[in-house]
């Protein structure tokens, strides 16, 4: 194709109108930019264009003006608007052909499921002239590679499950082999939460001005209140890619590891999680009514009910005294870190766990004023508490109340570990 010895750059087209409505979200196009830097591809664009042929004629066209391969995820079902092969034919100006052995897959696979071929899923054996087929094992949608004028557009399924079957089956080895690409970048995520973005980047400074390979980088998500550091190293064999940025995780490690609670695709619930199951421990958790959406957390844990016993949200002092035994005395209008030393030992009591967690607390009463928050845990050592603030106009206050309160846990279950006594 002529392509060697220059720049590659590659673009995505994510088709399908629900994409523009936000009834769906894009993750297609998300998971195809990571595996492309896989192999050291420089991704310059990404559209998103709705199901109308004329549209996708034009974003096609703009791609193929500036850009070496492009890569389409959607409209290549049997429905009347799924007009992804039409435009590629027409942009081209190719025929669409029937291929027979890629109906014979479709057929099969139905057969498989129990099922007959619909006649609409004939259109979907039609691919343009002299374009490369790409059978589809895991679904109804196959694909195809049609190369021009130096270019390649690749066409791959919506269906999130068959996509990425099509990222590591057909398209990376074509990538690879047809283009000559060896080059492999390899990333690793560190997550990291309790430290802001500004004290991470002061902390790693010279790290990130002296790294060329592997570099650093830094994304702050606010909604979950996380960090994270993206490793990414760039080697002609992955092994060697990896151990790079095993060499440059473990001096950040040195500097950051008591915010560091994952990598990659963790999350801070499922890490939380495996630390209560492997430690064999029960928690239960009370809450005033401005609280978190800790409980409804909890229950969506993987493997909640071996750990998860009970959750309470206290709305009065009533519920509280009666179900809780917590004193009369202890009133909403006034936050107070008794409060929530209550209800942990509460609820602790209550469902017979080993941890109680409470969390007691005010919203902000105007303009300038703080949320504020004590978050307890009862254990069998006693029961600790903290106290946080956040300004009122503050945005996603309930997630950070909530990871909050679980780092309170899991910094608990750490220090267990590290003092068995």
């Amino acid at each position: 194709m002529g392509l060697k010895g220059r720049t590659l750059k590659a673009e995505i087209i994510a088709v399908g109108t629900e994409l523009l409505l936000g009834q769906i979200v894009d993750t297609n196009s998300a998971h195809m930019a990571q595996q492309l830097t896989t192999i050291g591809l420089d991704l310059h664009y990404k559209s998103t264009v709705g199901d109308n042929l004329e549209r996708i004629k034009s974003t096609l066209r703009n791609a193929m003006g500036r850009s070496d391969f492009i890569i389409t995820t959607g409209g290549i079902g049997p429905t009347l608007d799924d007009l992804t092969r039409e435009a590629v034919a027409e942009v081209l100006g190719r025929p669409l052909v029937f291929n027979p052995a890629l109906f014979d897959q479709i057929s099969d696979f139905f057969t498989r499921m129990g099922r007959t071929a619909s006649p609409n899923n004939r259109k979907q054996a039609f691919i343009p002239e002299g374009a490369i087929p790409i059978e589809n094992p895991v679904g109804t949608a196959p694909g195809f590679i049609a190369e021009q004028d130096g270019k390649a557009i690749i066409i791959v399924p919506g269906v999130p499950h068959e996509m990425r079957y099509f990222m590591e089956h057909s398209v990376l080895p074509y990538l690879r082999n047809k283009l000559g690409i060896r080059e492999v970048i390899v990333s690793r995520v560190l997550k990291l939460f309790g430290i802001g973005e500004s004290l991470v980047d002061d902390r790693l400074k010279d790290l990130i001005e002296q790294g060329t390979n592997p570099t650093i980088g830094l994304l702050a998500h606010t909604q979950i209140g996380e960090i994270h550091v993206r490793l990414t190293a760039k080697e002609t064999e992955r092994s060697r890619a990896e151990a790079l940025n095993a060499s440059l995780e473990a001096k950040i490690r040195e500097r950051l590891q008591e915010f560091i609670f994952g990598v990659d695709e963790e999350t801070y619930e499922g890490v939380l999680g495996l630390l209560l199951r492997k430690a064999g421990l029960t928690l239960s958790v009370a809450e005033t009514a401005f609280g978190s959406s800790i409980i409804q957390t909890l229950k969506s844990m993987e493997g909640s009910p071996e750990f998860f016993r009970l959750g309470v949200t206290v709305v009065g002092p009533e519920m509280a005294q009666k179900l809780l035994s917590i004193p009369s005395s202890f009133g909403q209008e006034e936050v107070h870190p008794d409060m929530a030393k209550g209800l942990a030992e509460g609820v602790r009591r209550l469902a017979g766990s080993d941890l109680g967690l409470g969390i007691a607390g005010r919203a902000a009463a105007g303009k300038g004023q703080d949320h504020v928050v004590h978050i307890a845990l009862a254990h069998a050592g006693g029961t600790d508490c903290i106290e946080q603030r956040w300004p009122q106009a503050m945005r996603f206050i309930e997630n950070r109340m909530t990871k909050t309160a679980l780092a309170q846990v899991r910094k608990h279950l750490l220090n267990r570990s590290a003092d068995p006594a």
